[in-house]
């Protein structure tokens, strides 16, 4: 087996087991967000339903407390048929009793049930199956009058207890079975559920769907809630354990399985066809990339020369207003001389003289202008590079004095020559003049400065940009000339990476350094035109 074919086998592998983890995992959060939400609802569910029945126990007392005010034997035995009617319709109040609270002997003779004892309850039901009461009494004494108490019971029972206002000194009390405070088909069968009064454990019943033996790797869910009752503070804390055939079913697991591995078996096959087809066109698109390339580059150029010639609108319209303002002054004089009665020749010649020169010097700086911004394909040429500079140099200068920038051209006499474009070269220079120009004015150097410097030595000549700014970052170094890197926050990085390819396109070198006294340093190399000896 070849080491791509084996290589695709791995992929192919390894793709359907991270899709089958993925499915195992999400299949299980599913599942624990199901169940989970199902045990919301029902903890819920019975968080209401018992907190209902506890108001209905309030209403209960309220209601015989204000039957047994006193110790009239009608009223008594009004009292006992309302008891009787709520133990009946209420199964979940398994004893109903009022009982006095008085030390002294028992009832007088008025009273339905008689009691030597004062713990024996004047009115029980049923009769004979109640609570013993002794341990409570002086809790139950102690009671605010018109306030419910809940106590903790035995056998899953609570009892509530409630003193008729004064002058009576009578107390009611009930007896609530808390494992009937819910119907069976009321609590889910799949719920561990406990009912805790004051830390008491009233009622704790087992799930009834026992799950399986298999052990879960999640924790069980809960709920957990009190129920809304200022008497009967009941907590209510349900508890649902998840097996793991109910988190990740196996039919599921194993159907999904199958259909990711054929799903990543038919995908590397088509990956493999489609990288043949990729290789197939990888030499065409290479060739056809090269050969947009110096088109691509060209457009590049066109386009930054153009954006550059914006920037130096404004500098080129204040040097043209001059020769203009010039012209209109001569011509206007010239007017007033040849409307004279005696024409002076002389100075209208002189005037028309000063014309022809400001004329040529604005045309000259549109052509400097209009040069500039061509679109022409580059073609080198053996060229002048003092005149070059010296060109660059009238094309900025006004936008530098505007700034505040001095511009200090140090031009070797010895006046090399180099194959280059010399749109190109000049693009290059004012990328670095206004790459300059913008540090110093960023960093609001004082007396801020550009210099340019034409060195030639050998077979070479070099063209060096420096200014007394700030410098570069040390950090920018390696990326400086990438492209779309860039320090500016509105600049687009492809200002450098087009100096560098320009300057390479004719076997040059572009590098750049921080001078030993501060400011940056960028030196152009370029291979020298070697003059021609005439015979």
């Amino acid at each position: 087996m070849s080491n791509g074919l084996l290589k695709s086998w791995l992929f192919g592998i390894a793709l359907w087991l991270a899709a089958v983890l993925a499915f195992a995992l999400y299949s299980v959060e599913a599942s624990r967000q199901r169940l989970g939400d199902e045990l919301t609802v029902a903890g819920r569910t019975l968080h209401r339903l018992i907190s209902q029945r506890a108001a209905q126990h309030d209403a209960h007392m309220t209601s015989l407390i204000a039957l047994a005010d006193d110790t009239e034997p009608a009223r008594l035995d009004a009292t006992r048929q309302v008891m009787e009617s709520v133990a009946r319709f209420y199964p979940r109040i398994a004893w109903l009793a009022l009982v006095s609270l008085d030390d002294k002997a028992g009832l007088d003779a008025t009273a339905t049930t008689r009691s030597n004892d004062a713990h024996v309850p004047m009115i029980e039901v049923p009769a004979g199956g109640g609570e013993d009461l002794s341990p409570l009494r002086d809790a139950i004494k102690g009671q605010q009058r018109g306030k419910v108490e809940a106590y903790a019971g035995r056998n899953g029972r609570y009892l509530l207890a409630k003193r008729a206002q004064a002058p009576s000194n009578a107390a009611l009390v009930l007896s609530i079975d808390a494992r009937h405070l819910l119907e069976p088909e009321e609590r889910p069968p799949w719920a561990h559920m406990r009912l805790t009064l004051h830390n008491h454990l009233l009622v704790d019943l087992p799930a009834e769907e026992t799950a399986s033996a298999t052990a879960s790797f999640v924790a069980p869910a809960r709920f957990e809630s009190t129920i809304d009752s200022v008497s009967q503070r009941i907590s209510l804390s349900l508890e649902r354990r998840m097996s793991t055939e109910t988190l990740l079913p196996m039919r599921q697991l194993i159907g999904f399985a199958t259909m990711a591995g054929l799903a990543s078996f038919a995908l590397m096959f088509a990956l493999r066809q489609r990288a043949a087809v990729q290789r197939s066109l990888k030499s065409t698109q290479e060739a056809e990339a090269r050969a947009l390339l110096q088109e691509r580059q060209a457009l590049l150029a066109h386009a930054s020369r153009v954006n550059a010639m914006g920037e130096l609108a404004s500098g080129i319209a204040h040097e043209l207003t001059q020769p203009l303002t010039a012209m209109l002054s001569r011509s206007q004089a010239a007017l007033r001389l040849a409307g004279a009665d005696r024409p002076d020749i002389g100075l209208i010649s002189e005037a028309l003289e000063v014309n022809v020169r400001e004329a040529k010097r604005a045309g000259e700086m549109l052509k400097r202008m209009r040069d500039y911004a061509s679109n022409r394909a580059p073609e080198p040429v053996t060229s002048a590079i003092n005149g070059i500079v010296a060109e660059i140099a009238a094309l900025t200068g006004a936008d530098l004095e505007r700034r505040g920038i001095q511009l200090k051209l140090d031009l070797t006499k010895e006046g090399p020559e180099a194959d280059v474009d010399p749109i190109e070269l000049e693009q290059v220079l004012h990328n670095l003049i206004r790459n300059a120009a913008d540090a110093l004015e960023n960093a609001q150097t004082v007396r801020p400065q550009i210099e340019i410097e034409t060195l030639a030595a050998g077979d070479e000549l070099e063209i060096i940009v420096r200014d007394n700014g700030p410098g570069i970052a040390a950090n920018a170094f390696p990326k400086l000339f990438q492209p779309f890197f860039t320090t500016k926050a509105d600049g687009m990085g492809l200002g450098l990476s087009l100096c560098e390819t320009l300057i390479e396109r004719v076997d040059g070198a572009i590098e750049a350094q921080n001078a030993p006294d501060g400011g940056a340093w960028f030196t152009i190399t370029l291979p020298r035109t070697q003059k021609r000896e005439t015979l």
